[in-house]
């Protein structure tokens, strides 16, 4: 290189070697039982490689260093390595971030109900709420069978709703679910939000288990702050947000124009 970027580039294979060892280390501790290493004859020398390094520090009867014949029977052999013990948990403070409100104990109604909403979403993510995901997803969540049913029969609801176009790819130009974008400084997560192929329509769609979302100021604010941030990405489109609930009803924002076809 010019004499301008020999610094440059010396510095840059110094931050590659030391990529290569971050990865040899990552592969060390990250074996449970035992670590299998393979070579081939390198066309060119390296005193860097893996195999190289670890090279010293394998037993005498390292197999490279065997005749073919033995080289069967030390194939038959394990090596484990020393595993650290388990970390003792540390004892719990005050200061400990809950998953739950200190006053609400984890298995209130409160706490199901949260976690019976959690399940309808994965599933919705999914866009399949059958029997087998439903308890993948009861699982996933801590919910029993009679929870993760639940969840299932909500999910169900709004996915054979009026809604229902929203998951049928045919009609689609665009759907992600969980979505994050960067709005005034804040991340938002959109549960999902679709294109509509025929008009274009984006639509913000929030899931929600409870039947009347939009009774609640705070829910319809958050709303539409989603439906603005993706106003923002497409200021010459239009843009619509809806609640959907497990009666399979499409709710719109007050004052927007409703539509369950997308349009």
């Amino acid at each position: 290189p010019p004499h301008c970027a020999q610094e440059t580039l010396r510095v840059e294979q110094q931050e590659r070697a030391r990529e290569e060892l971050n990865a040899l280390y990552v592969a060390l501790t990250r074996a449970r039982h035992t670590l299998a290493v393979s070579s081939i004859a390198p066309h060119r020398a390296s005193s860097n490689s893996w195999w190289q390094r670890l090279d010293a520090l394998l037993p005498a009867q390292a197999m490279h260093q065997l005749p073919a014949a033995a080289q069967i029977r030390a194939a038959e052999s394990s090596y484990a390595l020393q595993e650290l013990p388990m970390a003792p948990e540390p004892p719990h403070t005050t200061d400990d971030v809950k998953s739950e409100p200190a006053d609400q104990p984890a298995d209130s109604d409160d706490a199901v109900v949260t976690r019976v909403g959690k399940a309808m979403h994965r599933l919705l993510e999914w866009g399949d709420a059958s029997a087998p995901n439903a308890l993948a997803a009861g699982r996933e969540f801590g919910l029993d069978p009679h929870q993760a049913a639940r969840a299932a029969t909500m999910a169900q609801g709004i996915l054979a709703g009026a809604a229902a176009w929203a998951w049928d790819s045919s009609q689609l130009a665009w759907q992600g679910n969980e979505v994050e974008l960067m709005y005034q400084g804040e991340t938002v997560r959109l549960d999902r939000l679709v294109q509509h192929k025929a008009s274009g329509v984006w639509w913000v769609l929030d899931h929600k288990s409870t039947l009347a979302p939009q009774d609640r100021p705070e829910l319809v604010e958050q709303l539409q702050g989603y439906r603005d941030a993706v106003q923002a990405l497409y200021p010459e489109a239009v843009v619509r947000a809806a609640f959907l609930t497990p009666d399979g009803a499409v709710t719109g924002l007050p004052g927007a124009p409703e539509a369950a076809t997308g349009g």
